[in-house]
């Protein structure tokens, strides 16, 4: 599936937290033996009314909140997708390098791309969706340490706005392979995503590289990231 690269890239951060949390595990904690006589006596005991009461209050109090996140369920700012929250104004950008192929795992609501969300109903509005679909897989919105001397080898995009069937507050994603000659360069990522566009503010990027695993915010005022 074209999203492929994506959920590969997280789970490759997801395998890497796992390692370091087995590198590391905690002391195991002493577990005291319960007085068995004690735990008999208080099996044998009947249930209080007052406890049976209490039982019924908190089943009422457990049907109550579901209601309540079934009447919220669909609120658009609890919808999350693959690689992040959909959200006007931002973006998530995964980063993944294994060996000396580099993964990189884009998504941003369409809002930000194209200014709208909706099916096209248009010609012009086809055309933007195609324009901007060809920008972000030709990957000319970012550039990497060029010590680290990295080719793109593969690259696609796609979004939901062409889906079928598709109903609202849809996303655009790119997925793009390189290759890199000297990836122990690779130290920085600079994005010119913004300039492209004007409806982004902030691009949330997660990588795992060299061995180290990091997170950090892009701006258009913050500069190049340094890993």
């Amino acid at each position: 599936m074209q999203k492929s690269y994506a959920i590969f890239a997280l789970s490759a951060l997801w395998l890497s937290c796992q390692s370091v949390a087995l590198a590391h595990p905690k002391p195991t904690d002493t577990v005291e033996t319960p007085d068995t006589s004690t735990t008999q006596r208080v099996s044998q005991q009947q249930p209080s009314s007052h406890d049976h009461a209490h039982d019924e209050t908190h089943q009422h109090d457990e049907k109550h909140d579901h209601t309540h996140d079934h009447d919220h369920g669909h609120d658009h700012n609890d919808d999350f997708t693959q690689l992040g929250t959909h959200v006007h104004g931002a973006a998530t950008l995964t980063m993944v390098l294994e060996g000396n192929e580099l993964q990189l795992a884009l998504q941003s609501a369409a809002y930000n791309i194209v200014g709208f969300e909706h099916a096209p109903k248009s010609s012009e509005q086809k055309q933007e969706i195609a324009l901007a679909l060809d920008n972000l897989a030709q990957g000319n919105w970012f550039s990497l340490s060029a010590e680290a001397n990295c080719e793109i080898q593969t690259s696609d995009a796609n979004t939901d706005l062409t889906e079928p069937g598709y109903a609202g507050h849809g996303d655009f994603y790119a997925n793009i392979s390189l290759l890199c000659q000297r990836p122990a360069l690779l130290q920085q990522l600079e994005l010119s995503l913004f300039s492209l566009t004007p409806a982004l503010e902030k691009v949330d990027v997660q990588w795992v590289l060299n061995g180290q695993q990091g997170a950090a915010s892009a701006t258009l005022s913050s500069g190049p990231l340094r890993f």
